[in-house]
């Protein structure tokens, strides 16, 4: 692994012997060696890392302390009687990251949810279920789809879709997103983000209401067509944004306690680190350290032939969105969108020495073989 955020981050061991060795410039060793003590944990400090040796569950003590998370929600099982209907069902598309749903995700639905849940897992990735955790299987890698998938299997009213890398930490998260659709909303999440330039041309800003989770009645979800599947894993949020935007459904934002450890699963697949998927279980990494590897991995890209097909696959689907909702998009500002959708096929054909049409499928089978000969 070339020099990165995670330089000497690893995890060795089982059971009661687990072995983390830390970066320094991550957290120090001073204080974590202050922290440790509470846990009845020794740190060993080396030059550039740190060590700590000790069990699973004093581990993520340690680690939530480290890191100021709240303590670890309790890990139990969350009820699934048929006879109930449940108010929300918790779609959560799990792709690399099956250790941190179970051990995170899971047990704060679990201690922060009010009302009947039933949850949805949504495998789509290389992961193999684990018996304990029942979900259904969707196409590989493709988030839209395993969204859809998840979104058909759902019973309840509300359906509230999931990233595989998020807590959350609010027993009012159920009712702060009902009471928004209520009010008048189309969809609600607590995280917005915006789309505000293409290829260089400044945009008046698109919504990107992000699955964090994303919440919105079933009915709506399903008027509204659900996830476009043409998107392999990039702009699938902001085309569903789009969607719901172009038939007049507000995207409410709401405020809710949460962690959002965004890059996580492709972290997992692309940025190999011994232990890896069992320290993002631990919650052993600060959401900042995540994006800052995210975000190594982004500048780097995934090369076949010395061409990023990745960066052009997720150009490819920005440019389909565009040209999808390019008759409501001139409503908004005919000129500065149109200027954008020519300057980034500008530079797709610039930049891809073969037919853009061959990027996703090239991509797909790219993604595939990596993960296999990781695995």
């Amino acid at each position: 692994m070339s020099r990165s955020v995670f330089s000497g981050l690893s995890l060795l061991g089982a059971g009661d012997a687990l072995e983390v060795h830390y970066p320094r410039s991550i957290h120090d060793a001073e204080r974590a060696a202050r922290v440790a003590r509470a846990f009845d944990l020794q740190v060993a400090s080396g030059a550039e890392t740190w060590s700590v040796r000790g069990g699973f569950p004093a581990l993520k003590g340690f680690f939530a302390q480290l890191n100021a998370f709240p303590p670890p929600y309790p890990v139990q099982g969350i009820a699934r009687e048929k006879a109930e209907i449940p108010e929300v069902s918790c779609v959560i598309v799990v792709n690399e990251n099956l250790p941190f749903v179970r051990e995170q995700l899971l047990p704060s639905l679990a201690a922060n949810s009010r009302r009947p849940i039933e949850v949805v897992l949504v495998y789509n990735g290389a992961a193999q279920p684990d018996p304990a955790l029942p979900g259904i299987r969707s196409a590989w890698g493709a988030v839209a789809a395993g969204y859809n998938a998840g979104a058909k299997a759902a019973r309840g009213r509300y359906v509230a879709f999931f990233h595989d890398d998020v807590v959350i930490d609010d027993p009012g998260w159920i009712e702060a997103c009902v009471a928004a659709l209520e009010a008048g909303a189309g969809a609600a999440s607590p995280e917005h983000r915006r789309l505000e330039s293409v290829a260089g041309v400044a945009l008046p800003p698109l919504p990107v209401a992000k699955c964090v989770p994303l919440v919105m009645r079933a009915d709506d979800f399903r008027a509204a067509g659900g996830f476009d599947e043409f998107h392999y894993v990039g702009y699938e949020d902001l085309d569903f944004s789009l969607a719901l935007a172009s038939r007049g459904l507000k995207l409410a934002p709401v405020k809710i306690a949460l962690r959002h450890f965004s890059g996580m699963s492709s972290t997992l697949k692309y940025c190999p680190v011994p232990g890896l998927a069992a320290l993002y279980a631990l919650a052993a990494l600060p959401a900042a350290a995540i994006r800052r590897r995210f975000s190594e991995f982004i500048a780097h890209g995934v090369r076949l032939e010395g061409v990023d097909v990745m960066r052009i696959g997720l150009d490819v689907q920005l440019l389909y969105v565009l040209k999808k909702y390019r008759a409501w998009l001139a409503g908004i500002d005919a000129r500065a969108y149109a200027e954008a959708t020519a300057a980034l096929e500008r530079s797709l054909t610039a930049a891809c020495p073969f037919d853009v049409t061959l990027v996703l499928p090239r991509f797909r089978e790219l993604d595939r073989a990596m993960r296999a000969a990781s695995g």
